[in-house]
């Protein structure tokens, strides 16, 4: 192996593990839906606990978005934003 050849092994490695070095969490999260969600748009939501909002996020097409609903949203790697991948069951 030549240090060219390194160079390139070292900028590839560092392209697949850039969203998980970016600071941004990689886990999924816990949310509940706003109450004033409205059907027809991406909705904000309280992450974790939160007391602000966050988003608006999409959403999986499996999915249909309700106010209070309480939701698992998972990371979109370097876009530094999530989805909702659906209802968490009460």
């Amino acid at each position: 192996a030549t240090l060219g050849g390194y160079g390139k092994r070292i900028a590839k490695l560092e392209t697949r593990t850039s969203s998980i070095d970016s600071g941004f969490p990689v886990a999924l999260l816990p949310g509940v839906i706003s109450s004033t969600y409205t059907a027809g748009s991406d909705p904000e939501v309280y992450i974790n606990g939160a007391t602000t909002l966050s988003g608006p996020f999409k959403y999986l097409t499996s999915y249909t978005p309700a106010a209070n609903d309480s939701v698992l949203l998972a990371p979109l790697g370097v876009s530094r934003t999530y989805v909702i991948l659906g209802k968490l069951s009460a």
